[in-house]
């Protein structure tokens, strides 16, 4: 006797020939998965080697469950290239045919089929009205029923309601995005879709309406509707939405996904209805308008407010209590000292509110008082000989002179004219003030006094004013005031016109 058969290993380099008619009859057009059960139903054809071929078998080589696997036979067993039997014992026959023969000698016919859903044909071509469905479109609309497992008459409620709101030339891809979602769903019953349908029917309107005025002129697609239905369980009306849509044009192409951007912000600030929506995008373009008049005051060009820029401008303004009007100052002064960014704003702008000016008044009036003061200092210079511009340096010791010693401004005058022969003439000033500080003189004529006892002492220790004295005045020696150099000349800075 005789035995003849391949090798354990022969099947795993074997060959699996598929028709040329296969791949372009049928496959194209064909999902992904009905395409990996065909063509593995078709290996297992040409490689049986007795082992008992099942749909676990099948489901753990793909992976794919095994009612996945049985959709995928009843599917090419419509197409007429194949018969798949299921028995009550569920047991599971299948029979693969030549295409060849399939196509030239018997030709497809779909017959058994069309006459299984004759009545619901018929139903069918009503709803559809002057359209014809081609026989591909009938295949699609049968996988509704028989793999997604849709009842013949919720598919018929479901095309019915759609193409009375988008007419009878919806595209059956379409509606196959819709057939497949309510199987996701379950709505799988009459009255689970006419619940859906009456529950939808005025999203599908209005999700209309939102979409011709963002300038889109079609039916919506599934995702927009889901989207539309979520700002609904938000809180937002139509009107609150259509105000929204006001946003949108700030970009080139409006879209849903960018106005549920503008909607999730608004719900976050707890503003769904129409008033406080309009109120709210009036607020958003005053503070747009404001923050692009300080982009201009600090030197952007064609630039369109951040967010960040917002949040600052709006904590200056809602915090902190400042105007407009205050907040372009800043803007002069970051220009005078060349320092355009929002972050040096923000600095100088602290530094007016760390001295309690808040409003313009205030700050003018402030202003008003240094440029007094700067004018007194000038004054004192001049006295002293020296015809310069005032500097941070001769502020702070006019600070320490007056506020903190508490001396009039013509006994300074008296000590400048001292001070006219010295190199450094602040210094030598703040020396002779300081001496007269601790001694308590505080007028023209005791400071005289003072300085004719001082010239005396000089002349009989020999005409030096430094040498011979047992104990020798250090002028850097002084109390010193709590702003730096920096701080004060940002202080003092008239930023008025």
């Amino acid at each position: 006797m005789i035995s003849c058969k391949f090798s354990e290993n022969f099947q795993i380099f074997d060959i699996t020939p598929v028709e040329n008619l296969f791949i372009h009859e049928f496959m194209l057009k064909a999902p992904g998965d009905f395409v990996k059960v065909y063509l593995y139903g078709l290996m297992q054809c040409y490689q049986q080697q007795g082992s008992e071929i099942t749909i676990e078998s099948f489901s753990h080589a793909l992976g794919m469950d095994g009612q996945a696997i049985e959709n995928a036979f009843h599917y090419w067993g419509r197409q007429g290239i194949l018969c798949f039997n299921k028995g009550t014992d569920n047991k599971i026959h299948i029979e693969y045919y030549n295409i060849k023969d399939v196509l030239y000698n018997k030709g497809l016919n779909n017959d058994k089929t069309m006459y299984k859903y004759k009545d619901f044909n018929q139903n069918l071509q009503q709803i559809f009205d002057t359209r014809l469905l081609t026989p591909q479109e009938y295949l699609r609309i049968y996988d509704w029923i028989e793999v997604l497992n849709l009842p013949m008459e919720v598919v018929l409620m479901m095309i019915q309601f759609y193409i009375s709101r988008m007419g009878n030339k919806v595209h059956i891809n379409y509606l196959d995005k819709v057939a497949a979602g309510w199987a996701k769903d379950g709505i799988d019953t009459l009255q689970k879709a006419e619940e859906y349908i009456k529950s939808n029917d005025s999203c599908f309107k209005e999700t209309i309406a939102v979409l011709k005025y963002l300038g889109i002129h079609r039916s919506p697609s599934q995702a927009e509707l889901d989207l539309y239905k979520k700002w609904k369980s938000w809180g937002f009306s139509l009107d609150s939405i259509m105000l929204a849509c006001r946003e949108t044009t700030k970009v080139q192409s409006p879209t849903f996904a960018y106005l549920d951007k503008i909607l999730a912000n608004m719900r976050s600030r707890d503003v769904t209805t129409p008033q406080e929506v309009r109120q709210h995008l009036d607020y958003k373009d005053d503070i747009y308008t404001q923050i692009k008049d300080v982009y201009y005051q600090l030197g952007y060009k064609n630039t369109s407010p951040v967010p960040a820029h917002l949040n600052m401008y709006q904590e200056w303004t809602n915090r902190y209590g400042l105007s407009h009007e205050m907040i372009l100052l800043g803007c002069e002064q970051c220009v005078r000292k060349r320092a355009t960014t929002f972050e040096n704003l923000e600095d100088v702008l602290k530094q007016w509110m760390d001295l309690g000016l808040t409003s313009v008044s205030e700050l003018k009036s402030y202003l008003s008082r240094q440029k007094a003061i700067d004018n007194e200092i000038k004054a004192v210079l001049e006295r002293a000989g020296e015809s310069r511009p005032v500097e941070a340096r001769d502020r702070k010791a006019y600070l320490q002179w007056t506020e903190n010693w508490k001396m009039p401004f013509e006994v300074i005058l008296l000590a400048a004219e001292y001070s006219v022969l010295s190199k450094d003439k602040i210094p030598y000033m703040n020396s002779i003030l300081n001496n007269w500080h601790n001694k308590g003189i505080d007028n023209i004529k005791a400071g005289k006094e003072e300085r004719e006892r001082h010239l005396k002492a000089v002349e009989l220790l020999g005409g030096d004013s430094g040498k011979g004295l047992k104990k020798k005045l250090d002028f850097t020696q002084f109390p010193q005031h709590t702003y730096t150099d920096e701080e004060i000349e940002s202080l003092y800075e008239n930023i008025e016109k």
